[in-house]
């Protein structure tokens, strides 16, 4: 559990792994990257992770996850395509 920063259940190891599978294949970055992006994204070192019982991982694909944590939710990923798009900048600036 400590490639994913934010987690601490086993069970949600198997859901990120998919993302990052995912933002691999859609996005063809590192699994490096992608696992840095994640933490960049949901790590929060003074409250642990997102939520105690880790649901949020459950409230939506891991395709739209992978789009969520490279594009960022407000960027209206699922009505453009990627040439539209501009991804979050990571490192985080």
């Amino acid at each position: 559990m400590d490639k994913f920063k934010f987690i601490s259940r086993k069970d949600s190891i198997k859901i990120c792994e998919l993302i990052v599978k995912e933002m691999i294949n859609e996005f063809g970055i590192s699994e490096e990257e992608a696992v840095g992006r994640m933490n960049e994204l949901w790590q929060n070192t003074e409250r642990g992770p997102i939520d105690k019982d880790e649901d949020f991982l459950n409230y939506e694909s891991s395709n739209s996850w992978a789009f969520i944590v490279y594009y960022g939710n407000n960027d209206q990923w699922w009505n453009k395509s990627k040439s539209q798009m501009k991804p979050r900048p990571y490192p985080e600036e």
